[in-house]
C-alpha cells in the first residue's frame, strides 16, 4: 500500500510538474513572440500616436482599406478589426490600446453586436496567455464563472482554448511565423462574389441598451477621444433591414451605410469583396473627414 501511495504521490507530482512547465513555456512563448493575431499586437504596441483606429469584426477587417484610408486622410490609420468579435472584445481592445499609446479618433463598427454584451472569440481565447495582465484580468474575471481555474490551474486555459491558442498556435508562435496579413495594417480584404447571395435574418426586436457600449463611450469621453459609430453595408436580400431605423433612434450620431451598395460589391450577404470595400472606405473617409481631427500625420 505504501509503495503504491508513493506511486500515485509521484505520479501527480511529476503531471503538476509538467502542466506548470507547460503553462510557462505556452506564456513565455506568447508573450515575446511576433504577434499573429491583433490582441497580441495591442498588448506589445506602445508610445504610438493612432490618428484613426478603426474597432470590430470581419466586417471591419474585410471592409476597411487602411493603407486607402490613410492615404485619403494623411492620418495614422489601423484596422483592428477581427473576425467573429462582439463588442465586449472591442472594449478590451480599447483598454489595452490607450493604456500604452494615444489614439485621436475611433470608427467603431455597430449593427447586429448591439444585441451582445458577452465576450467572445477574443476574451475568451486569445486573452488567455495574458491574464496576468491586470487590465486583461480585471476585465474578464466577471464573465467566467471559471475565472479561478483559469488564472491558477497550470496550462488549464490553454487546454480548454485548444483550437485557438493550442499547441498548433504555440508552434507557429515558437518559429515566429508572420500571419498572412500584418497586425500592424489589419485590412483582409475577400475576393470574388458568391452568387447567388443568401440574406442575413436581422433582429425583429432590439435590445434596450447595451452596457458594453455605455462603457466604452464613457473611456473615449474620460481619454478625450473622438468616437464615430457606423454601420457597414448589407447585401440586397438582406430581411429586417429596417432593423438599422430602429438602431439609430437607440444610438444617436450613428451613421449607417447598411443600404445603397450594389451586390456584385459583396463577397457574401454581409461582407464586401475588395472592389467594395474600397469604394466604401472612400466613401467613410469622404462622409466624414469633417468630423476628423484636423491635425496632418506625424
Amino acid at each position: 500500500m505504501k509503495q503504491f501511495l508513493t506511486y500515485l504521490f509521484s505520479l501527480v507530482a511529476l503531471t503538476l510538474a509538467l502542466l506548470y512547465c507547460c503553462d510557462f513555456l505556452y506564456t513565455q512563448v506568447y508573450i515575446n513572440a511576433t504577434p499573429r493575431n491583433k490582441l497580441q499586437y495591442i498588448i506589445e504596441t506602445e508610445n504610438e500616436n493612432f490618428d484613426v483606429v478603426f474597432l470590430g469584426s470581419s466586417r471591419v477587417a474585410n471592409h476597411i482599406d487602411t493603407e486607402l484610408f490613410e492615404n485619403l486622410s494623411n492620418k495614422k490609420t489601423i484596422n483592428l478589426g477581427v473576425e467573429g468579435a462582439g463588442l465586449n472584445d472591442n472594449l478590451l481592445q480599447l483598454k489595452l490600446l490607450i493604456a500604452k499609446n494615444t489614439v485621436k479618433t475611433i470608427y467603431l463598427q455597430i449593427d447586429t453586436n448591439f444585441e451582445s454584451e458577452n465576450p467572445s472569440n477574443i476574451v475568451i481565447s486569445e486573452a488567455m496567455p495574458f491574464i496576468s495582465n491586470p487590465i486583461v484580468k480585471n476585465h474578464v474575471k466577471k464573465y467566467f464563472n471559471n475565472f479561478n481555474k483559469l488564472t491558477y490551474i497550470p496550462f488549464y486555459r490553454y487546454a480548454i482554448n485548444d483550437p485557438k491558442i493550442g499547441f498548433r498556435e504555440f508552434f507557429l508562435s515558437l518559429i515566429n511565423k508572420k500571419p498572412r496579413i500584418a497586425p500592424s495594417n489589419g485590412f483582409a480584404p475577400k475576393f470574388g462574389n458568391r452568387t447567388p447571395l443568401r440574406g442575413h435574418n436581422l433582429p425583429i426586436t432590439i435590445k434596450q441598451e447595451n452596457s458594453v457600449l455605455n462603457e466604452f463611450i464613457e473611456i473615449c469621453k474620460k481619454n478625450e477621444i473622438q468616437l464615430l459609430l457606423y454601420t457597414s453595408p448589407y447585401c440586397s436580400s438582406t430581411n429586417n433591414l429596417n432593423y438599422f431605423e430602429k438602431l439609430t433612434l437607440k444610438i444617436p450620431g450613428l451613421i449607417n451605410y447598411s443600404k445603397g451598395f450594389n451586390d456584385t460589391l459583396f463577397f457574401n450577404c454581409g461582407h464586401l469583396n475588395n472592389k467594395g470595400a474600397q469604394e466604401f472606405t472612400n466613401l467613410l473617409y469622404i462622409t466624414t473627414k469633417n468630423k476628423l481631427i484636423s491635425d496632418a500625420k506625424k
